[in-house]
């Protein structure tokens, strides 16, 4: 029994052993042919906590890029699954989170919490329709993908200093996006922006196969141009208090 013991505590030391001294870089090379479109620059550390200085996306349809990539391995998380803590620099800023890939193959994601600049992520549009300004950060307790779909996500947006340059210059002053899990797979969240040159709240539904409904009244402010007054005229005519309401209901999938 006790020549078990010892042998286990050897196959222990020398797990934790391999984590902790062994490179991470041939390991990403074995697993570069898994990775899909995704291209890593500059591995560099050990397994249990190392850098990428280049992360990005091969595919065009989506040019995600990141730096500066390091991760920390998570072993209190083992019960759950493959755990680390992952931070990096990208469009303008830094992301911070606990990413869990459970043993069934789901991936939760924790403790989110992001920056950025409006501006640098233009380039995800699918097209150059709009140009933005303004400073975006991120409160996200919870994202949980199980086979594949979006089961939870829990948490807040802020676009602080938001303007629209283009097509049509608008200030926005603060956005503040919500978003709850209702527990039975769908979402709802509320919408507010204050302090620009429209106003406005709402909220929101959203269920897994894409379904939406969208309920925003919108208000133009004294500061607001003829332009942009003319453009919000067009959702219909407001209610005594100088309201527009928008009223829509559709799939996401349909509009990509």
């Amino acid at each position: 029994m006790r020549v078990v013991k010892l042998v286990l505590l050897g196959l222990v030391c020398y797990l934790i052993g391999m984590l902790v001294f062994f490179p991470a870089a041939p390991v990403v090379d074995k697993l570069r042919p898994q990775l899909g479109p995704v291209a890593l620059e500059g591995v560099s550390g050990p397994l249990a906590r190392g850098t990428i200085a280049r992360v990005a996306s091969t595919d065009d349809l989506l040019p995600l890029e990141a730096s500066n990539v390091r991760w920390r391995l998570a072993p209190t998380r083992l019960l759950s699954g493959g755990a680390a803590r992952l931070d990096l620099d990208a469009y303008g800023g830094q992301t911070s989170a606990l990413v869990t890939r459970r043993w069934n193959g789901d991936i939760e994601v924790s403790d989110l919490e992001l920056t950025a600049r409006a501006k640098a992520l233009e380039p995800l549009l699918p097209a150059p329709i709009a140009a933005f300004d303004g400073a975006l950060s991120a409160n996200i307790a919870t994202v949980l993908l199980e086979n594949n779909l979006l089961t939870e996500f829990d948490g807040e947006i802020e676009w602080d200093d938001a303007v629209l340059e283009r097509p049509i210059a608008a200030r926005f002053g603060t956005v503040r996006i919500v978003v709850e899990p209702n527990g039975d797979g769908t979402h709802s969240g509320t919408f507010s922006a204050a302090g620009g040159d429209v106003t406005g709240n709402g909220s929101f539904t959203l269920a897994q196969n894409g379904d939406y409904t969208v309920d925003v009244q919108l208000t133009a402010e004294d500061t607001a141009s003829a332009a942009l007054v003319d453009n919000l005229s067009q959702l219909g005519r407001p209610d005594a208090a100088g309201r527009y309401r928008v009223q829509q209901s559709g799939n996401v999938n349909r509009l990509m």
